[in-house]
């Protein structure tokens, strides 16, 4: 992590400001803050005073200069509040608040005594049990429960994965009533986890940090605490015995040669959360489809090659119509099949939109107004004049940067156009990477200065700004090689379509090479910095100094980020790859094998950073892969039209042709595209059986539970209902009696034992009633899948 500024430099204003601490015991901190806004004001106005009264000395004397230093007033205020107080503050009001929230603290100096660790964790099953209740945390009940209910589900079948419920205490103890549990204890009902003891507990480490995330970032600004110097940096911890097992299953050496791609999303998805479970389930996905495509290219080339070989001539215009269709059928097929599984993934982790917003974000500004919700609560929200604004200045931003690469895109051609060499291809992949760099630190302050709400729009505008901005980025130029020379006569000896095959291969063996030097220097950082800072403490101590051993918490402070905008980017790097076979396989099919090269060394490479030399990431819900799904939709339908005009351009058919027939025949070979795809949607749909039978069941086993647990609430209220009555019999039946023994006259006793009678009638009406009820209920249970 960066250096921290010095104990005794002055924060600005603004930085205690942005870290925020809302009012939950933050009094320290708080009083700081004011202390720093006070000395601020008080600071500009002995500014303003000493100017004033620098100019009336000015204007009297009619000599320029400083006045005399006697002269000059210097009143007595309090200092400023340095960076050391307002640390000192912040720790101290989280050593104290904390623990009353029902985290444990622990703090440690690092090996060299430069950094301060404050470790906070959820250890109490107690706090955290109340945690899922106030937040309705969803738990997986366990398969066992299941067969208990009398409910038969094959159990080798991964459709048959149990339902998650909210976490109820008072449904567990119904469901022991019921005779479903053993004991009344959750972890009977739900699945445990067994990383802090054998006994194990129902709340996994990822809810702990959860719930810990949320409560911290309800009341402070974790990342402007960063930014702004009052902390060095933050991270969820990583779990040992949970590096081993996916180590072991996902990251090992016998994994780099295994073709199958098969990959553990459930416990990727357990340990880091939906969002990178599904980033890596669609990296493994689109090996596997890429694989099949990359064989037919590699197949149509050799036959190409050989083809031309043999006649000597440029047959690949030839190939456009064909390969234009495989890639055009191939995408339909293959998004659609991703779909089911993307689908089926959000049905087994029960993800929905209304649960995908995660709260508020820390930097969200906004002022108090009532909610949407209830209007008797007030939230901070953002006017839509203001929303609007804000986003039209974004946007206008990028748009405007978009302009400024296509216009030295253009330049690039302008001065490379009669010699596209290497070196020219070279230049083409320096300029796309110096343009990705420098707006990939614009991306979040455009963004920020967005003021989004939640986390999942900051996301989303990430994405799409990052996707439009790379697609001029990485294919105008290509576009522009199509266009410009068979329009302008500017051709090599080759042929145009020659000319831009070489130019796509030698740009992408580049940007492959530059993208696989970002992953290795990503992990070779990480040691170097290691390495760095103990020459430096051997330095200090001395050659005889023996270094203690980093703590693995400590070790992992030297670790990269691998936050949201690593994670677009990785994701992005993906898409635009796709891209390229997409767009531009019709014209060079061997650029797909490099897409299927950059899928998988990204899949490795990654899943051994995250696992080696990445800090955990925050687990993050997400619905999917989210707009990437409609990125990739959007360039399968540019595919369809790029390769008609490809079709126009270099087709020794429309030779000579006017430009309205050339129009129409791009539009018909959009139309058969459509009507392709139309019959590949019929024959593989994009919805997943597996899916509805998995919904089936689990809805099988939720109405199962709900009607045992409602009978145990019936039950025990026909049984209040029924003492009460057996308490009012009786009082009625000693009433009786007691007026039988003070029966004086043979008319009073024979009108004692009449209401005798009548009391006895009840009694045995309402035990009538109890068996026909119960009778009522056993069968009610067997028609529900229990035994009666």
């Amino acid at each position: 992590p960066p250096a921290p500024p010095a104990a005794d430099a002055e924060p600005p204003t603004v930085a205690l400001e942005r870290v925020k601490a809302d009012d939950a015991g933050f009094h320290r901190f708080r009083q700081a803050m004011k202390d720093a806004l006070t000395w601020d004001r008080r600071r500009s106005a002995i500014n303003r005073l000493r100017n004033v009264q620098r100019t009336i000395r000015r204007v009297g004397s009619g000599v320029g200069g400083s006045p005399p230093a006697e002269r000059d007033p210097a009143p007595v205020v309090q200092g400023p509040v340095t960076l050391e107080r307002a640390r000192a503050a912040l720790l101290q009001d989280l050593y104290e608040i904390l623990p009353g929230w029902g985290f444990d603290v622990a703090l440690f100096s690092s090996i060299d005594d430069d950094e301060l660790f404050v470790c906070i964790s959820l250890i109490s099953d107690s706090a955290a049990y109340s945690y899922l209740v106030q937040n309705s945390m969803h738990l997986q009940i366990q398969r066992g429960v299941v067969s208990k209910l009398g409910i038969r589900q094959p159990p080798e079948e991964p459709s048959s994965s149990p339902p998650l419920l909210p976490y109820n205490p008072r449904f567990v103890t119904n469901l022991f009533h019921a005779g479903v549990l053993a004991k009344d204890d959750p972890g009977e009902m739900y699945e445990t986890f067994h990383g802090r003891s054998m006994k194990g507990s129902i709340v996994s480490s990822k809810a702990r940090f959860s719930i810990i995330f949320r409560e911290m970032c309800n009341y402070l600004d974790l990342d402007a605490a960063k930014a702004d110097g009052l902390i060095v940096d933050w991270f969820n911890n990583h779990n040992e015995l949970w590096l081993h097992k996916l180590r072991a299953a996902w990251a090992g050496p016998k994994h780099l040669c295994d073709l199958s791609f098969v990959q553990p999303i459930a416990t990727i998805q357990e340990y880091f959360g939906p969002r990178v479970a599904f980033s890596f389930a669609f990296n493994g996905f689109f090996c596997k489809a890429l694989l099949a495509l990359a064989i037919l290219s590699v197949v149509i080339e050799l036959a190409v090659l050989a083809w031309e070989l043999r006649v000597q001539t440029d047959v690949h215009r030839r190939v456009i119509p064909a390969f234009g269709v495989i890639v055009s059928v191939w995408a339909r097929a293959a998004m659609n099949l991703w779909l089911r599984e993307e689908e089926y993934f959000l049905k087994l982790w029960e993800l929905k939109a209304e649960d995908s917003t995660e709260g508020v974000r820390p930097a969200f500004e906004g002022e108090l107004m009532p909610s949407h919700a209830d209007l008797n609560l007030m939230e901070k929200q953002d006017t839509p004049e203001e929303a609007f604004r804000r986003r039209a200045l974004s946007t206008t931003v990028s748009v405007l940067l978009c302009a400024f690469v296509v216009l030295v895109l253009v330049f690039w051609y302008v001065i490379f156009q009669d010699n596209l060499s290497t070196v020219a291809s070279i230049v083409l992949a320096a300029l796309i990477t110096v343009f990705t760099v420098i707006y990939n630190a614009l991306v979040p302050v455009l963004t920020d200065y967005e003021n989004h709400k939640y986390q999942s729009t900051y996301y989303d505008s990430v994405v799409w700004k990052q996707f439009l901005f790379q697609f001029v980025n990485r294919y105008f130029a290509f576009f522009q090689l199509t266009v410009a020379q068979q329009f302008h006569d500017t051709c090599p000896e080759g042929g145009c379509l020659t000319s831009i095959r070489e130019q796509l291969v030698n740009t992408l063996v580049v940007l492959t090479l530059t993208r696989f030097g970002k992953l290795l220097t990503s992990s070779v950082t990480v040691r170097l910095k290691i390495w760095f800072e103990d020459c430096m403490l051997r330095r200090q101590k001395g050659d005889d100094y023996e270094m203690s051993e980093r703590s693995f918490i400590e070790l992992q402070s030297k670790y990269g980020e691998e936050r949201m905008h690593q994670q677009i980017d990785g994701t992005l790097s993906l898409v635009l790859s796709l891209g390229f076979a997409l767009l531009f396989g019709p014209i060079a099919p061997i650029v797909v094998p490099f897409s299927l090269l950059v899928f998988m060394v990204q899949l490795r490479a990654n899943a051994w950073l995250l696992l080696h030399s990445a800090k955990r990431c925050v687990p993050r819900k997400a619905l999917g892969i989210g707009q990437w799904s409609r990125i990739i939709s959007t360039l399968e339908q540019a595919s369809k039209v790029f390769t008609g005009f490809l079709i126009v351009v270099f087709s020794d058919t429309f030779d000579g042709m006017p430009l309205i027939t050339k129009v129409f025949g791009v539009f018909l070979w959009v139309l058969v595209m459509q009507l392709i795809t139309f019959l590949v949607d019929t024959f593989v749909p994009g919805t997943s059986m597996d899916m509805q039978v998995l919904a089936a069941r689990r809805s099988r086993v939720k109405a199962v539970l709900l009607r045992r647990s409602e009978d145990v609430l019936r039950r025990r209220a026909d049984a209040a209902q029924a003492t009460m009555k057996k308490a009012q019999l009786e009082a009625w039946q000693r009433k009786a009696q007691s007026f039988m023994e003070r029966a004086d006259s043979p008319a009073k006793r024979q009108m004692a034992e009449k209401y005798l009678e009548h009391v006895k009638a009840k009694i045995e009406k309402s035990a009538r009633e109890e068996q026909t009820s119960a009778f009522a209920r056993s069968a009610s249970q067997g028609s529900a899948g229990g035994s009666p």
